[in-house]
């Protein structure tokens, strides 16, 4: 996708299904708009959207998206006179930014209503100079509270980490294994990985009744890590068309991950031991399961953070501290602090307060 660098300077006439006052939505692309998805499916059913992003590439993934915002346009570039084009066009009730978007004539140029979500704090020059400009800021933690407010915020509330709200449950489904034994899922693996897995199930079976669940990250890899599988003495099984006699099961099929993960007592995100930098750690924490990753997390780092804070999450830097990891959990359980879940629950409800109190 390309810059649409008419859009961005003359967006022309907005087609709105509704007279009221719209939201002007931003989000840098695709990862800010799949967290804030959950709130914005709510404040759509009272208010029209027109949502904004920057990525170029965001706009293929973000077209698909459509029930969610009445209007679709790339950020206009950050110069006074064209972005007070398009609020003037827009005219919105207010301005909803997700996470952390510094661009400064879009806060200082504006005279909309302006509201972060699921805000974090660098006490950067440019966040001391902008943040001043926002009505109301929800942030992520207690000591993001303490240094916007330090930068001079009018108004911050903590509501928690907005990721951690998840859409829908997932699909039921049945691997019949029996209740004795033990499932470690390895979910969006990437190349080599698998291996890692499979060297480790090869280790740890002889100490628990084990079957082992491979997610490739790309679908289109499951032949591949089927015969890796198969190479190595497996009895190896595709979900598409299952052995009963499985001892690895490939996914090989869109769209099911979430319910592996419901099932297994251990899970492993892909793309912590590549150089990838991580997949959704988040997304078996919710489900309640404890997620082991590697040390090459630089793309999840806020999702690393968060779980080692709730005691979800075990980080191994190297294929020792795998197989330690790995083996305790199955030996030992999983009992959190907390049900994420639940807690989930409130943060979404302490979004949606706030936001429609300050609209």
């Amino acid at each position: 996708m390309g810059l649409r660098l008419r859009d961005r300077i003359y967006p022309g006439k907005i087609q709105l299904s509704s007279d009221s006052q719209p939201l002007w939505v931003h989000c840098a692309s695709v990862g800010e708009f799949n967290t804030f998805k959950p709130i914005l499916r709510e404040l759509r059913r009272r208010y029209p959207v027109v949502l904004t992003y920057f990525s170029p590439r965001a706009e293929e993934f973000l077209s698909s998206g459509s029930t969610l915002y009445d209007a679709l346009y790339p950020l206009p570039l950050d110069l006074p006179p064209l972005i007070r084009r398009f609020e003037s066009i827009v005219r919105p009730r207010a301005i909803i930014i997700v996470e952390r978007e510094l661009w400064p004539s879009l806060l200082m140029s504006t005279r909309s209503k302006k509201i972060l979500v699921n805000a974090y704090a660098k006490e950067s020059f440019l966040e001391r100079l902008l943040v001043r400009k926002y009505s109301l800021i929800l942030a992520r933690s207690e000591e993001d509270r303490e240094l916007f407010e330090r930068e001079g915020a009018k108004r911050v509330v903590v509501c928690g980490n907005l990721k951690l709200v998840q859409e829908g449950s997932p699909e039921k489904i049945e691997l019949g294994i029996g209740e004795e034994c033990r499932l470690l899922v390895g979910g969006s693996t990437r190349e080599g990985e698998e291996e890692l897995l499979l060297r480790l199930f090869a280790e740890l079976r002889s100490s628990f009744p084990l079957k082992l669940v491979l997610a490739p990250r790309h679908v289109e890899r499951a032949e591949e890590v089927h015969r890796l599988a198969q190479s190595m003495g497996f009895k190896t099984s595709r979900w598409s068309s299952p052995d009963p006699k499985w001892e690895v099961l490939i996914v090989d099929t869109l769209g099911k991950l979430r319910s592996f993960y419901e099932l297994a007592d251990v899970t492993f995100v892909g793309g912590t031991f590549s150089s990838v930098g991580g997949h959704n750690l988040i997304e078996p924490a919710y489900l309640g399961k404890p997620v082991v990753f590697g040390p090459r997390t630089h793309k999840v780092k806020d999702m690393e953070e968060l779980l080692l804070k709730e005691g979800y999450g075990f980080r191994a830097e190297n294929y020792g501290e795998l197989k330690r990891i790995v083996e305790k959990l199955l030996r030992e359980g999983f009992r959190p602090a907390r049900d994420l879940k639940s807690h989930s629950v409130e943060v979404k409800r302490c979004y949606l307060e706030n936001l429609l109190a300050e609209l």
